[in-house]
């Protein structure tokens, strides 16, 4: 019995007493080259949807890494660069011929075999023969065309209309707070049977008028709808926090999502917002497939239109205040294990290219807690641990054609997990912010910011490392390793002289025992 407890001493012990010796720990980064291109799409449908208009579409590609987008073309010339497997070409002639290609390409410039051809002839002008000469004839557009849906959804600030008509359209949209309509206008110029335009900078509480006007490819105009909306009330609310640790698990029949709320007290909702083209930008940017109180949700039709999968989560507080939003990648499982927030499976690490600065000085990327700001020039940035952060960005600084911007967050207690949020214009529309809820730890961790173009093309990366340091104490700490160790060594000289004493005293009343024993 003694023989035991000396051993599970020493074996207990020996570890503690050796990490005393190291604070180093370390963090292993992949390298490699990403020179596989993507499959060939496949060129499936052009249809002639107007005398100028023809609709496009095609396969989805894969690649090996992250599939950049699509190039396509008219007659041998690059007329777009999507990452959408449609496209809408408009502005052509009546009754003319065109041929069209479409191309894959990578993030890392990698360029598929191009796609077979198709060809498709514009609508021709129709005309009637009249007495007076040749008219257009509107009549039958003018009778087979109806609104076939109509959804309004309101903000205190803003209003997405989304609707759709029994056939092509494009729409004039009207809105003021008289039958005037003076407060303004949206008009879109393609030809489209779904339709979707939201409205912001409107007044908190406030009742508007709306009119739909429509016109057919033949020439006819249709108001569909005249109509209504009243904004919500909204009280001037602070800044509300993003969710915390973010993440999601891919499986083959859906995407199951976790997350946690912060304490922001009672009254919020969370909304689960799906994009299969990027991250959603806002909560309507996308297909709404979660709202409630919950901490947990899984997405059953998340891969109906994909392999790939954005998802972005927003707090809406009791008074209308919305969050930046976090944000998360998620592919199709090909097996198991969990996807990060930022897509990366723990299992199966991928190399991140290195991407180039976007031309934003470090020093308008700026960190701003209890009052006081910090910026990524600065050589040793340090945040309370226990304590929200806001990341900002003066919207001056930036061009307005960018189409998000997303901070990441490193969990330094595993290397392959992080936790990302959206960057959005404040209500001023003077800084893009994100506020970011306290994880409760501290230690050594990094900042990320990416930058996206109107294309949700990756061009611009800035990193910073981060610590989160204790001001006051709480018992709400969860210690990262590196500070547990940082901690050891400050205590444990004291406490290995006191061990040393213990077990030289065990160790004499052992000896005097097996004494006893061997005079008997």
């Amino acid at each position: 019995m003694r023989n035991f407890l000396l051993s599970s001493l020493l074996c207990f012990f020996i570890p503690l007493i050796s990490l005393a010796a190291t604070s180093d720990f370390t963090i292993k980064v992949l390298v490699g080259d990403d020179t596989v291109p993507p499959s060939p799409p496949a060129l499936l449908s052009v249809e002639p949807t107007a005398q100028n208009q023809l609709d496009v579409t095609w396969s989805l590609s894969t690649d090996n890494y992250l599939l950049g987008g699509y190039v396509l073309y008219r007659d041998n010339v690059a007329i777009a660069t999507t990452t959408q497997n449609s496209f809408i070409d408009a502005g052509l002639t009546a009754s003319t011929l065109y041929a069209y290609t479409v191309l894959a390409f990578d993030a890392a410039g990698n360029i598929s075999t191009t796609s077979n051809s198709l060809s498709t002839m514009t609508l021709a002008v129709p005309i009637i023969a009249t007495s007076t000469g040749p008219t257009r004839d509107t009549s039958s557009a003018t009778k087979t065309l109806k609104l076939t849906a109509l959804a309004i959804t309101t903000e205190a600030r803003t209003v997405t209309i989304e609707w759709a008509t029994s056939r092509p359209t494009r729409y004039t949209l009207r809105w003021g707070r008289t039958d005037l309509y003076n407060g303004g206008y949206v008009s879109n110029e393609l030809y489209q049977i779904a339709h979707r335009t939201s409205i912001t900078d409107l007044e908190p509480g406030t009742t508007y008028v709306y009119e739909v006007t429509a016109y057919t490819p033949e020439g006819s105009t249709v108001i569909l709808k005249t109509g209504q909306f009243t904004t919500t009330a909204r009280a001037d609310g602070g800044v509300v926090p993003n969710v915390t640790k973010l993440q999601a698990l891919a499986t083959k029949d859906g995407v199951a999502l976790r997350w946690e709320v912060p304490e922001i007290g009672t009254g919020f909702s969370v909304r689960i917002v799906r994009n299969h083209l990027g991250y959603p930008s806002d909560g309507f940017d996308g297909a709404v497939v979660y709202e409630g109180v919950v901490s947990n949700f899984f997405d059953a039709a998340a891969f109906a239109l994909g392999d790939r999968q954005y998802y972005a989560v927003f707090i809406k507080s009791v008074d209308g205040t919305v969050s930046s939003g976090a944000v998360v990648l998620v592919t199709k499982s090909r097996g198991t294990g969990t996807v990060s927030a930022t897509g990366t499976p723990t299992s199966t690490p991928i190399v991140v290219p290195e991407i180039p600065l976007f031309g934003l000085e470090v020093q308008q990327i700026q960190l701003l807690q209890s009052g006081k700001g910090q910026t990524f020039f600065d050589e040793d940035i340090r945040l309370s641990y226990k304590d929200s952060f806001t990341i900002r960005i003066e919207a001056n600084a930036l061009p307005r054609h960018l189409k998000s911007i997303i901070v990441t967050l490193l969990d330094p207690t595993n290397q392959q997990q992080s936790y990302s949020f959206l960057l959005r214009l404040n209500k001023d529309k003077t800084a893009y912010e994100a506020t970011i809820a306290p994880l409760y730890v501290r230690g050594v961790s990094r900042l990320q910011v990416e930058i996206f173009d109107y294309e949700r093309l990756l061009v611009g990366r800035y990193r910073k490392q981060v610590t989160f340091v204790v001001k006051e104490n709480s018992d709400k700490l969860i210690i990262f390793p590196d500070a547990i160790v940082s901690s050891l060594r400050t205590t444990l000289p004291t406490f290995s002289a006191v061990l040393a004493i213990l077990m030289i005293a065990f160790f004499l009343w052992w000896r005097r025992g097996k004494e006893a024993e061997d005079n008997r």
